[in-house]
């Protein structure tokens, strides 16, 4: 998956870091839970973008997963990191922060 870089500023320029303690079904999974509180800091599902981690480039994207967990029916959002997390300290219990970097986002330990 070749990443494109995302344009200079609008949603990059204007979030800030992004913190998740990850779940047991984070670290099952691979993959990082967006809160609903930040999806707009994010590209839309299926969009791929950039991300740096550990001083590597990935190409990666959101995932929407339709859900009735709890009433109404709604989605989740995931960011999926199978692909990098071996990179960083991905268990359960974990910090993992996102924040904008200069084309994408940059993931690391927190």
């Amino acid at each position: 998956m070749a990443a494109r870089p995302l344009a200079p500023g609008g949603m990059l320029r204007s979030m800030k870091t992004y913190r998740r303690q990850l779940s047991s079904e984070d670290a099952g999974t691979g993959s990082i839970l967006i809160e609903k509180r930040a999806w707009r800091a994010f590209p839309p599902p299926m969009t791929e973008f950039a991300v740096d981690v550990a001083g590597a480039r990935f190409a990666t994207r959101i995932v929407a997963e339709d859900c009735a967990c709890v009433p109404p029916p709604h989605q989740h959002y995931h960011l999926e990191a199978g692909h990098f997390c071996h990179l960083l300290d991905f268990d359960r219990g974990s910090v993992i922060e996102i924040m904008p970097g200069d084309s994408g986002f940059i993931v690391r330990n927190g």
